[in-house]
């Protein structure tokens, strides 16, 4: 019952009135038919589905919980773990996603060390359980009301409106802040995750070049730089190397880092 209110939230929310309508959109027609694969147990079929309404330009959280979800019924660790990360930006909130998307992990084989310091995570804790768009309202909303408060402090000279600006300036600065840095973030720092089963990190951008070690799927690095049809990849402090294109799945949803995955 509550996998099927799932699906037809997330039929309402990134299709519309199409989604009553099969044939009203192509993209309609492709997510129903998704659901109907993944239902009846024909999880390939709903991922290709799934993968066109994404390709298409529809980024939803729930779109890609589903995506994640699919992939690894079909035994595709790396997709799975890279739709969740993905929808983890949009829905960082959800329980069901925190959930799948730890117990994906742990199917790794590849230790990935936490880039951040656990403290940090429970001192910037907003930085980590709201969503990209929830910060930036949250930031406009907080100045809004801080100027609000201040013209009333002009109108009517009281000084209770002062005081409450200065309050509402807090985390009005606040929110602000983490929104410049999730879009530095967004633009400056990019991390992926190794889709294949197996694949090798080396010196070099030939096959000729020397091995330096082995990641597997799931494992989620940081791109350093690109060259040609390589990644230079960060994966630890002493594991630095490249990799093919084709074997890493850019976290952050564009249309021009969309990679598809067959199994």
């Amino acid at each position: 019952m509550k996998r099927m209110f799932r699906w037809m939230i997330t039929a309402m929310i990134i299709l519309g009135p199409a989604a009553v309508d099969v044939g009203a959109s192509e993209p309609a027609r492709l997510f129903l038919s998704g659901v109907e694969a993944y239902q009846a147990g024909a999880y390939e079929t709903a991922i290709k589905a799934f993968e066109a309404v994404a390709a298409g330009g529809v980024a939803n959280g729930e779109l890609f919980y589903n995506l994640g979800n699919a992939h690894l019924k079909n035994g595709n660790l790396g997709p799975a773990i890279l739709w969740y990360e993905r929808a983890l930006r949009l829905i960082p909130d959800d329980p069901d996603l925190r959930f799948n998307l730890s117990h994906a992990r742990s199917l790794t084989k590849d230790a990935t060390e936490e880039s951040t310091a656990p403290i940090v995570r429970i001192l910037f804790f907003w930085k980590y359980q709201l969503s990209r768009r929830t910060v930036i309202i949250a930031a406009i909303a907080c100045t809004l009301l801080c100027w609000g408060l201040l013209g009333a402090r002009i109108i009517t000279r009281r000084r209770g409106f002062a005081q409450a600006a200065v309050w509402a300036m807090l985390p009005a600065l606040i929110f602000s802040l983490t929104a410049a840095y999730n879009f530095y973030e967004a633009g400056r720092i990019h991390r992926a995750i190794v889709l294949p089963e197996r694949t090798a990190v080396r010196s070099g951008l030939t096959k000729s070049t020397t091995q330096l070690f082995v990641l597997h799927a799931g494992a989620k690095v940081t791109i350093v730089k690109q060259m040609r049809d390589h990644y230079q990849i960060r994966f630890s402090a002493d594991k630095i190397g490249w990799v093919e294109k084709s074997a890493l799945g850019v976290i952050a949803f564009e249309k021009r880092l969309f990679f598809g995955y067959s199994s």
